[in-house]
Formats: C-alpha cells, structure tokens, sequence
C-alpha cells in the first residue's frame, strides 16, 4: 500500500501538453506493446478515474455519480494483462513529485482488514497551484487485484462489499471485539485481470457474482490475443513520458461538478432510452445494462477530464464513453461461458470457444481435441443444444457430417 508522502518544492505542472491522456496514452503504447489495444486503453481510462477519486461527480438528482470504476482485464495467460496494467498505473504510483496521485491496496486483503484501512484513511492530497498538502483524511483507493481471484476469494463477502463501496460513500460494519468502523467518503476503485476459467467458477458459484451485482458494477475488457508480435520493445520516450506526467497531474487537481454540452445530454438521453432488456439476454447482460449508464458516465467523465479542466462533458466524451461500454456489453457473453446451473455449462463453453475458432469441424475433431474436458456422451448433449441455439449447424461433405459455426442466430 503506498502512502502519500510531502510534495514540497517539487516541480508542478503548468498547462496541458497533450489531447487527451487516454487517446495519447493508448496510442503511444499500443506502439510499443503486445497486449490488446482494448486493454491498454481501458488501463488508461483506470489510471485517469483513479487520480480523481471522490473530487469530481455528476449531480444525479437524489445521489452523486463519482468516476470511481471497476476494470477487470480478462484473457488467457500470456496475452499481456499485467503489460496493460502497469505501465498505466506507474504514472499514477510514481509522479516525478514522489508523490502517489492515488492510494494502492493489493488484493491480498480481507474485507474486514480493508474495512479497517478505509475507516482509518489516508492523508487527502489536495494538490494547489503551489504543491502545498492541506490535511484531511479520505477514504479513496483503488484495490489492484492483479489476480482478481486472489482478492475475490480472500472472504466470503468481498464481492458483496465491494458492489457497496462502487455504490455508496458511506459505510458502517460492526465488529466483535473491536466496535465500530465507520467510513464517510468512501470511493473504491478497482484494476484487476483473470482468466476466463475464474470467471466460470468465481466464488465457486458464478451465479452467486452475477446475482449480487458485482459483474453489473464491473467493466470486464475481453481479449483473446495479443495485437501484435514485438520481439523487442522500446520504453516510451522520455519526452512523452514528461508529457504524461504533467498531464496526470493536472487532472489530479481537478475539484468540482460536471455538467454537460447540450450534444452530450441529448446523447445520453438516447442512449438511455435505448437500453432495453430482453428475454434472450443472459442474467449478466441483464444486470449489466441495469447499470450500463452509470458506467457511461463514469467512463464519460474520465475522458473529459483527461483533455480538459473545464469540467465539461463533452459530445465526443459522451460518444466515446456509450462506444466503449457498448464494446464491452457485447464481449460479455463471451466472458461467462461456462457461467450456468447446468453441469453440461463449461463443457459447452469451451466447445463454443473451440469451434468458433474452427469454423468447421467433425465430431471426431471435436472429440480429440477435448477428451480430457468432455465425454462422449457430453458432447453429444453439446452438440444437439448449440444446434438448436443455431449456434453450429450440420454440414454434408465427402468427410461424412460435419458441423459449421454460425453463431447464435446465424451470427458468428
């Protein structure tokens, strides 16, 4: 956990040196790197919702939207999550003031223990024209969980806890021996990755995650493979690297409500309206878009903070924030293969998987390829459910039958 410390007589940031952090950072990396372009722009937009913490929101009416956000890398080994992560976030752990623009705890925490630290909080930065710290006390952070299992199944509760730190700003828990803990201006954000083998089984139950809310709350970035092939990587250069210090900074200092262009609010209005559930969607789809958006606006807000201190919502951030959840409400579904009461529900998902990457392919391909997750008679079942989910369907060749991905509803 890194402790802010004094930042006097460092050298401050004057005006801003790039477009917009998010964009300029994605693309400067995206470069140099091999992990998936979605990831490195979504650690980006992370970086940026956790230097601002609880000190900027949009007006709701009855309660306050803060920027604080859930982002959950997801992939298999190797594909480059930790690579996303980190380069991001050392902006915001290692300024040149030595000052962390943000509060870290590692996912090797319980809820009870992270309770504890939140009710005790930290030191508030307030980072003013002359460097100067006025002491408060706050409860922001941001958990990186750079194996979202570890933090997840550290206690019964922890997803639990966490839907009610992404929610509220104020917390009380009673303890057995020890009284009381009390958290007033809570903001909890959370960086994360997995692969999705947890995701299936998170809480060894993954129904139980997606009915109490936590995978509506949480932006899981899907990724498959790595963007490209880079045998040997560069640092990004010192100058970018200066400009993305005195940019992050100055959004740092950001204090106060939004409000919005015209153009933005009729977009929202839109897309508001246009959010609706159907009885083919997935629980998490579902619950997903009971709080898609809420994930808009946070997202909307990042962006906008990471081009400018107007404290404007602007067209493009609004169309860029509905663009991006949108990306990943659609991978969603993909995530949670597997997810399910039925027994049959990981062997289904994984020959979906496989078979999309197949495109066309006979029982006996099938079978090979799997025998040590499915039987016989499992994939048998399989099979006759993804086609009556039009998901595959049969195909006559001089092979004998073979069986074609077409994706649910004929679209792959």
């Amino acid at each position: 956990m890194n402790q802010p410390s004094s930042q006097q007589n460092q050298p401050q940031p004057q005006r801003r040196q790039l477009a917009n952090w998010v964009t300029d950072y994605a693309n400067i990396v995206n470069n140099i790197s091999e992990s998936p372009i979605s990831y490195n722009t979504w650690a980006a937009i992370s970086a940026v919702s956790a230097v601002l913490k609880d000190n900027v929101w949009i007006n709701r009416g009855l309660y306050k939207v803060f920027p604080n956000q859930y982002i959950v890398l997801v992939g298999p080994p190797g594909i480059g999550k930790g690579n996303a992560i980190h380069p991001a976030h050392n902006f915001v752990k290692s300024p040149p003031t030595n000052v962390a623009l943000a509060n870290y705890i590692q996912d090797r925490i319980t809820a009870p223990k992270l309770i504890e630290i939140l009710a005790q909080g930290f030191p508030r930065i307030v980072l003013g024209t002359n460097g100067n710290i006025k002491g408060t006390i706050e409860s922001t952070c941001i958990l990186h969980a750079s194996e979202l299992a570890t933090l997840i199944n550290s206690s019964d509760w922890m997803s639990t806890f966490l839907c009610e730190t992404w929610d509220r700003n104020e917390f009380t828990y009673d303890t057995k021996g020890k009284g009381k803990n009390v958290i007033k201006n809570m903001c909890v954000s959370l960086i994360g990755a997995c692969v999705p083998h947890f995701i299936q089984n998170m809480n060894s139950n993954g129904n139980e995650a997606i009915n109490n809310g936590f995978t509506a709350r949480t932006i899981f970035v899907f990724g498959d493979k790595k963007s490209q092939s880079v045998v040997w990587p560069k640092p990004i250069a010192p100058d970018l690297i200066a400009k993305l210090n005195n940019d992050l900074q100055m959004i740092a200092r950001l204090h106060g409500e939004f409000i919005f262009e015209p153009a933005a609010k009729v977009l929202f209005e839109k897309m508001y309206s246009d959010i609706v559930t159907y009885d083919s969607d997935s629980d998490v789809i579902k619950n997903f878009k009971s709080r898609q958006a809420t994930h808009v606006l946070k997202v909307a807000m990042s962006l906008s903070a990471a081009g400018s201190d107007t404290l404007m919502i602007t067209q493009w951030a609004m169309q860029a924030a509905i663009v991006f959840v949108d990306g990943v409400l659609k991978t969603l579904d993909h995530c949670f293969r597997g997810v399910g009461d039925s027994p049959l529900a990981q062997a289904q998902s994984r020959i979906i998987s496989y078979m999309e990457k197949k495109k066309l392919c006979t029982r006996k391909d099938i079978l090979q390829d799997n025998f040590n997750h499915v039987t016989q008679e499992e994939l048998d079942k399989v099979i006759f459910t993804l086609i009556a989910m039009d998901y595959i369907t049969e195909v006559a060749s001089g092979r004998g039958k073979l069986y074609k991905f077409i994706g649910r509803n004929g679209r792959p």
